[in-house]
């Protein structure tokens, strides 16, 4: 508690705006996938996530520029309005007596490019009102109540969406608003705006992103960061093909398990983990070095998904969860702090928007696993995770000990 009181106002405040807006975001966003399945039909909604993952991906990097130029607090604020305005569009498009698919998905893909818009702004501000000392800790403590919120969150999405989707969609309007006036009446600029020349044209983000790329050693960083992605989302990509697969079923407290099932129960442990032991496990931890954390924690979660490719039952998939959720613990904050501290302080925006990049790109490569599946067994598959592992640990290692060099 005491380090948290020490904290700048700014990332007090954002600590608040993360739980809210995860914990409307985890209750909805999950479910709209069945959504538009229900009324596109699967091949159509493919395509939908699809345009929503590009365009959010486009905004990003813009937005990212954005922050740089306009100041994080304009950018935020920018996002936030078309957060407000696509949540509200799709609110009156699921009322109780009109419902409207076509706009609804125009409304969630307007919240979608706001959010991803902002998030690179919300990055430099945490980053700015950071400092080396404390860093480590803030996004230990931002990582913790994001889990709160996925977890409260998913628990309301399971009970309510089908039944009541208009008003969670109310109440994510609602939450828009209190985080844009948290962000105009709580939260001070952090961008140092008297040498800044404004200049919002898509050239000058392409200019701005040229400058990131020139930077090797963070490059090398955002490379190691695509395998890193690779391990983490596993639970979306090949854990859940070989559970579906292979798991052999099992009944636990009257409770049945088959493939699908144990993947969910899995994560909910995971979730439950990071809730329960995240603080005690990083007061130990924060003396550590971050490249000593980061390795570990990398090669604990990769080693604990490895594992669990080769496993089929019920207690041994239990404890690698176990594995996995403690490296991810130990690795998280170390990670995003090594991250920080290679950015160029004069283009935080810019980096943060580069940086975005490593997730689609690490799902590409997580994705393509599951195809390479067909051409291997299980052993196979976790040697190639592990082989990933490798590569994420020595790349991240090798960019963190070179000196920086920007090109100002």
């Amino acid at each position: 508690m005491q380090e948290f009181m020490a904290l700048n106002r700014n990332l007090k405040l954002r600590t608040l705006t993360v739980f809210l807006t995860v914990l409307l975001g985890s209750s909805i966003g999950p479910n709209m996938t069945i959504y538009y399945v229900q009324y596109f039909g699967a091949f159509i909604s493919g395509l939908l996530l699809m345009i929503v993952s590009v365009a959010g991906f486009i905004a990003g990097l813009y937005g990212g520029h954005l922050s740089d130029v306009w100041g994080r607090k304009r950018a935020m604020l920018t996002g936030s309005a078309l957060i407000i305005i696509g949540y509200g569009l799709a609110m009156f498009m699921n009322a109780p007596w009109y419902t409207n698919p076509y706009i609804t998905f125009v409304g969630f893909l307007l919240a979608s490019v706001g959010a991803s818009f902002a998030d690179p702004a919300e990055q430099a501000m945490m980053i700015d009102a950071s400092t080396i000392a404390n860093r480590k800790f803030v996004y230990a403590l931002i990582y913790w109540v994001l889990n709160i919120g996925v977890m409260i969150g998913a628990a309301i999405g399971g009970w309510f969406f089908r039944d009541y989707l208009f008003e969670l969609l109310m109440g994510s309007v609602m939450v828009g608003f209190i985080n844009a006036l948290i962000i105009k009446f709580g939260m001070a600029e952090t961008l140092d705006m008297t040498h800044i020349q404004s200049n919002s044209s898509v050239w000058s983000a392409v200019k701005s992103y040229g400058q990131v790329l020139s930077d090797k050693r963070y490059v090398l960083f955002m490379f190691g960061s695509i395998f890193s992605v690779v391990i983490y989302t596993q639970p979306d990509f090949y854990l859940a093909a070989h559970l579906t697969k292979s798991f052999n079923d099992y009944t636990f407290m009257g409770i049945h398990f088959y493939g699908q099932r144990m993947l969910s129960f899995m994560l909910v442990i995971n979730t439950i983990l990071i809730v329960l032991v995240m603080n005690y496990i990083n007061r130990f931890t924060n003396r550590w070095a971050l490249r000593r954390s980061f390795a570990l924690g990398t090669f604990l979660q990769g080693f604990g998904f490895a594992m669990s490719f080769l496993l089929h039952d019920f207690w041994p998939l239990i404890m690698v969860t176990f594995v996995f959720t403690l490296g991810e613990i130990i690795n998280v904050p170390s990670s995003q702090t090594m991250r920080a501290d290679m950015m160029n302080p004069a283009k935080i925006g810019a980096y943060s928007g580069a940086f975005a990049a490593t997730r689609p790109v690490g799902n590409i490569v997580a994705g393509s696993m599951v195809s390479l599946s067909q051409f291997t067994n299980d052993l196979g598959m976790a040697g190639a995770l592990m082989v990933g592992t490798f590569i994420a640990i020595v790349t991240i290692m090798k960019a963190s000990k070179m000196p920086a060099r920007f090109d100002d």
